[in-house]
């Protein structure tokens, strides 16, 4: 209930200061790219069907749990857990409002401008870093820990998904060679 109201908030209030985001996210089809990006796009290709193994598993292995009696978390734990979840969701609803140009798939638009201020000021990849807190405290917020396996592979596919990300910025963003010297974290500030 926590997590569907936080998205729905969330997203009014993206739609309200900034539509263009969300039409970037909801792009099914790389439509658009350019042979320069192409490359790094086509990573696409095995990283998003781990990354939804990874997702999916985290929300199942926990429901798995509680049909067939394997150990749950205790109620203080989960509620740590949502609360966390949401947190990951809002750090996600915040980086796409600060940068209209989110979008699910590996391009650079026509006029892209490197975004270096609120949350991409402190880490590279503010949305992947709220998706791994996300994901992490899914499995925590259903009671179980099984689910931590998934979530496991979901955050990996984000990291490998980094790379590509940043290869391409380099090559085809203009100054974000200079943005990697002052934001030396990708995801977790002081750490990676």
């Amino acid at each position: 209930m926590t997590l569907a109201i936080n998205i729905t908030v969330s997203y009014m209030i993206i739609n309200k200061k900034n539509p263009r985001v969300l039409r970037n996210r909801s792009k099914l089809k790389k439509t658009g790219l350019t042979e320069d990006t192409r490359q790094a796009a086509s990573s696409d290709r095995f990283i998003y069907p781990l990354l939804a193994v990874g997702f999916f598993g985290a929300m199942i292995l926990p429901a798995l749990g509680h049909r067939f009696n394997w150990y749950t978390l205790p109620l203080p734990i989960v509620i740590v857990g949502v609360i966390l979840m949401n947190l990951g969701v809002a750090i996600i609803n915040i980086a796409t409002l600060q940068n209209s140009y989110a979008s699910k798939i590996l391009d650079i638009n026509k006029g892209q401008m490197l975004v270096d201020t609120g949350l991409y000021s402190h880490v590279r990849h503010p949305l992947y870093a709220g998706a791994v807190v996300m994901g992490f405290f899914i499995p925590i917020a259903l009671g179980g820990l099984w689910g931590l396996i998934p979530a496991l592979l979901s955050s990996l596919m984000l990291v490998i998904r980094i790379e590509f990300e940043e290869e391409m910025l380099l090559k085809w963003m203009a100054g974000y060679e200079d943005y990697q010297s002052r934001v030396k974290y990708k995801l977790i500030p002081k750490i990676y």
